[in-house]
């Protein structure tokens, strides 16, 4: 017996068009796929494929949310050792900082999706005399704020960042659904 999308997302509360909201503030967003493809919840090896659609938002707190969820799972972006140092170690910002993640910490599930290499993070340069001081004000945040880490150093590529907005499509989705599904093992 075939079932329709409609009827399968009826049926487990998934949209049946997602759309990703991605704050206005966001100066090189992540791209998302036109659709994308979960597995069927009820049958092995059969996929549902889902459009995505992408909104501009100004979001109380962190870069990207699925808007039927918006406070399930929200991501928060850091590209940079740069903007990491800024945000973590450098004062003023810092406190800003901090009020941003105690205000992401009240979703259910907050990400922390940083892109930067963990060898960048350790280079030394003029503005950054020791990087070492951002891993640990970084470690700090996640346990003080409860937060997920993603760490996906891919680079800034258009396919690459497309990828990157597969991924943490598929995390949103999996966090607002995962009640509601069982997951099947993938036979190989």
């Amino acid at each position: 017996m075939a079932t329709s999308n409609t009827e399968i997302c009826s049926r487990y509360g998934i949209p049946e068009t997602l759309i990703v909201q991605v704050d206005t503030r966001e100066k090189t967003p992540i791209t998302f796929p036109a659709n994308i493809r979960i597995q069927h919840p009820e049958r092995a090896g059969m996929f549902v494929v889902l459009p995505v659609a992408v909104q501009k938002a100004k979001l109380d707190y962190g870069d990207y949310r699925l808007k039927e969820f918006p406070t399930c799972c929200v991501i928060e972006r850091k590209a940079s050792q740069l903007e990491l140092f800024k945000n973590v170690v450098e004062h003023k910002d810092s406190i800003r900082q901090a009020k941003a993640f105690r205000r992401l910490s009240a979703c259910e599930y907050p990400y922390l999706l940083v892109e930067e290499r963990p060898t960048e993070l350790f280079k030394v340069s003029a503005k950054i005399r020791q990087p070492d001081i951002i891993i640990g004000r970084l470690s700090i945040a996640i346990a003080k704020y409860g937060l997920n880490l993603l760490w996906i150093p891919w680079g800034n590529s258009p396919h690459r960042r497309k990828l990157i907005g597969e991924i943490i499509l598929h995390v949103m989705l999996g966090c607002a659904i995962h009640k509601k599904m069982d997951i099947l093992p993938v036979l190989v």
